[in-house]
């Protein structure tokens, strides 16, 4: 039995982490006093490339699990059996509840068949699903990434391609124009197709490069892409309106992906050693069930504050939110860790 990577499931729960207190931090962000928002700002950027994060160890993990027998149809299956009951259940849920409270929301629920369709097939019923949603497809091609014998070549590809999405993205609206939707821009599996891919060169190859301190052309990289993504950022007036999709889809958010991504590693790897490590292994292992469940209990969270703030919902107070972010870590944590102890046949199919 092949030895467990303890820095991935550090990583993942850092990286989990991260995206509960982004989401919670960050909702309604535009009615923030123009000092918060600023200071955010500079925030901003660490928050989106968490979501590689977990490309790349699904990539390295799938590449050896695909490689245990090398059967295309098992491995699909598998990887089938485990995501779609959790994914339909959830995005039901997601949608009931956007057709019941869109009055708090504030978004405008479509309820014809079509809309519904397209919810389940593309993964729209919930925005961060768009992980799911591309991830997927990705499990479906291992097969023939895995017969691939120089992946290099096609991670360079790709990279570019993920530099040029961005940029169709992200440049004409400076200009006031909208080429591509950022619904669409997310789901677009060759954006990330690259780090998936990188996670199985890297366990294809052996070679873990994250258990040394980066060189410095990463550090400077990580440096020069942040201080583009923030220029970028500070520079696009639609901010005010659509914080996420900008900074998590900008061309420079992109290379900041490529640069951070050996320093989140190799930070893990330092962490390992610590006693405190065993708290973020134990959220990296639940990271899935976090990630499915966590704006629902966000939005639980912040409804106690309504008989006393009724506009809690729609407009944003740092406060409040930064600590619903931290009450749903801990609510998230307890309800994945309470169902699988109570029935693991049951937490596998809501989870």
């Amino acid at each position: 039995m092949e030895k467990r990577i303890e820095e991935f499931d550090i990583l993942k729960g850092l990286g989990i982490l991260t995206v509960v207190m982004f989401h919670s931090v960050f909702y309604n962000f535009q009615t923030y006093g123009s000092i918060t928002r600023h200071i955010l700002y500079f925030f901003g950027p660490f928050g989106t490339p968490v979501v590689v994060i977990f490309f790349f160890v699904s990539g390295f993990l799938g590449y050896k699990s695909y490689e245990k027998n090398k059967n295309s149809w098992d491995f699909i299956s598998k990887k089938l059996k485990i995501f779609l009951p959790p994914y339909f259940l959830w995005s039901t849920i997601y949608i009931m509840l956007g057709i019941f409270f869109e009055h708090y929301t504030g978004f405008s629920y479509n309820l014809n068949f079509w809309d519904i369709l397209s919810d389940y097939v593309f993964a729209t019923s919930y925005l961060p699903f768009y992980f799911l949603f591309v991830l997927l497809i990705l499990f479906i091609f291992t097969p023939y990434f895995f017969g691939i014998k120089k992946l290099m070549p096609l991670m360079i590809i790709l990279f570019i391609f993920g530099v040029i999405f961005t940029s169709l993205y992200y440049i004409p609206q400076y200009y006031g124009h909208v080429i591509v939707d950022s619904t669409v821009t997310y789901r677009n599996p060759l954006l990330w197709a690259f780090f998936y891919l990188w996670g199985m060169y890297t366990a294809k190859n052996g070679r873990l490069f994250w258990t040394k301190n980066p060189s410095l052309s990463i550090w400077i990289g990580l440096c020069l892409s942040y201080v583009g993504a923030m220029l970028m950022i500070l520079t696009v007036p639609k901010l005010t309106f659509d914080y996420e999709s900008y900074v998590a889809l900008s061309p420079f958010e992109y290379l900041l992906y490529f640069f951070s991504m050996p320093v989140f590693l190799w930070l893990s790897y330092l962490i390992k050693s610590k006693k405190y490590s065993k708290l973020f292994s134990i959220f990296g292992k639940h990271s899935l069930d976090i990630y499915i469940d966590h704006v629902l209990i966000i939005g639980l969270v912040l409804a106690i504050f309504v008989p006393f703030m009724p506009n809690v919902t729609s407009e944003s107070n740092f406060y409040i939110q930064f600590m619903v972010g931290i009450v749903a870590c801990l609510i998230a944590i307890f309800v994945g860790m309470r169902v699988k102890f109570i029935s693991k046949r049951f937490y596998d199919i809501i989870f």
